[in-house]
């Protein structure tokens, strides 16, 4: 079954749109199906997809990378690198930008907002901007200012 979900959360990896998400949620990705897009050439972890938490309302923008793992070569001798496996969460309102990469143990919190190219590598604070490498956070969003966003993305004026 563990070379199954493998190949599943591979195959997904190469998928556009919402076929892709099929394959995920097949290799273990937890999700709802009608609520998160997943955008094209992302990667998911494909070692342990189950250890991805993507929650409602969430957009992965095309060619996110996210790790859930870090497992070194067995052939560097002397040197005690450790390896581990954390979860990753993506809690409701996410968006995270194109060529983002999540490292491993990240919580980014409700409606996080990460930018184009940036390298996470802790939680994030709800309702902030975060970007860059290493990352920064750029700002703190007042929940009016996302309940006005909220608003005019369901009359679709954005």
């Amino acid at each position: 079954m563990y070379f199954l979900k493998k190949f599943f959360c591979l195959v997904g990896n190469y998928l556009p749109p919402k076929i892709n998400c099929f394959f995920y949620k097949l290799s273990g990705v937890n999700f709802n199906f009608s609520k998160v897009w997943i955008g094209n050439k992302c990667y998911l972890d494909n070692n342990f997809p189950e250890n991805i938490t993507i929650r409602d309302n969430v957009c992965i923008s095309s060619g996110v990378t996210i790790f859930c793992h870090f497992d070194p070569s067995k052939g560097i001798k002397n040197h005690a690198i450790n390896k581990y496996k954390k979860k990753v969460v993506l809690e409701e309102g996410v968006f995270v930008g194109p060529k983002s990469i999540i490292m491993p143990g990240v919580i980014l919190r409700k409606n996080t907002f990460v930018r184009a190219g940036s390298v996470i590598t802790k939680s994030t604070n709800p309702n902030t901007i975060v970007y860059g490498n290493p990352q920064r956070e750029e700002i703190h969003i007042s929940t009016k200012l996302i309940s006005k966003i909220n608003k005019l993305n369901e009359e679709n004026l954005i």
